[in-house]
């Protein structure tokens, strides 16, 4: 499916949102957390609160569906890099001279299948939601919840405020 414009556009902002969402550690570490516990999607998570904050509301419709256009992609190229990675961390790094340089290579790649599962979720949602009215960090916490109880994971209010009041 190829990218809109205006796809491409949000892309750009979405990437650099989350990017720099990612990079607190509490958040980092309960998003991996939701992952790696209860097969929550990251780009998903990050994706709701995004759209929050830019005053748009997601349906649990909505999420399917974009959660639906990345599956594929998410489980040829997506998973399986984080698992290499992962295990070539924990299990193999004592088998393998010069693995830190496969492990970095293997992240490049695994950071770049996580961008394209953003623009995936992205197209997924065109056309873009129209701004709700109200308080666009409620409307990030109100996404993520929609999200997260969709993906059966359990997600504490007081958790949920402080990851989409981070930055």
């Amino acid at each position: 499916m190829p990218n809109s414009g205006e796809t491409a556009r949000l892309a750009v902002t979405f990437w650099d949102f989350s990017l720099r969402l990612y990079g607190n550690v509490q958040v980092r570490e309960q998003l991996l957390q939701w992952q790696d516990e209860n097969g929550a999607n990251v780009n998903a998570a990050l994706l709701c609160i995004w759209a929050g904050k830019r005053g748009r509301a997601l349906t649990h419709d909505q999420l399917r569906r974009a959660l639906s256009a990345l599956a594929g992609w998410h489980s040829a190229v997506t998973h399986p890099l984080r698992e290499q990675r992962r295990r070539l961390r924990n299990d193999w790094q004592h088998l393998a001279p010069g693995f830190v340089q496969t492990r970095q290579a293997i992240l490049h790649a695994e950071l770049e299948a996580e961008r394209v599962e953003q623009t995936l979720l992205l197209e997924a949602l065109r056309p873009w939601p129209a701004a709700a009215p109200g308080d666009s960090g409620n409307l990030a916490a109100v996404n993520l919840q929609t999200y997260l109880g969709a993906a059966a994971t359990a997600a504490p209010a007081s958790i949920i405020a402080a990851i989409c009041s981070a930055e």
